[in-house]
């Protein structure tokens, strides 16, 4: 996978770049679709710091935007609305017709109570 970082007004810190790769890593392992990413990150006039996200999954382009006044607030926005994006693809897939039938958790048995 291909991660690429840039910070429009200054460097990237190494805290940001673990915080960032960590989390692409995780969704890696948890969706695996994601082929490259590419994370902007830029402090806007006043105090909100804004992420930037697209990421280049099997078949799709996703895109995902999130401004808050911490950084690293900002940045768990920005992957919770990736995350979701990715599990849908990743549903689509293998609910597709032709693909295997998914594979479901066994209902749990119901316990009746006996008085």
């Amino acid at each position: 996978m291909n991660i690429n970082i840039t910070n429009r007004n200054d460097k990237v810190s190494p805290a940001l770049r673990d915080k960032i790769e960590s989390w692409l890593e995780e969704s890696q392992k948890r969706y695996n679709v994601i082929t490259s990413a590419q994370v902007t990150v830029e402090k806007s006039n006043g105090k909100e710091e804004i992420v930037e996200a697209t990421i280049h999954a099997t078949g799709k382009d996703l895109f995902a935007k999130a401004s808050e006044e911490n950084l690293f607030a900002a940045l768990d926005s920005l992957a919770h609305k990736i995350d979701k994006q990715l599990a849908k693809i990743r549903d689509i897939q293998t609910n597709k017709k032709g693909s295997g039938i998914p594979v479901m958790a066994e209902p749990e048995e119901e316990i009746s109570e006996e008085e």
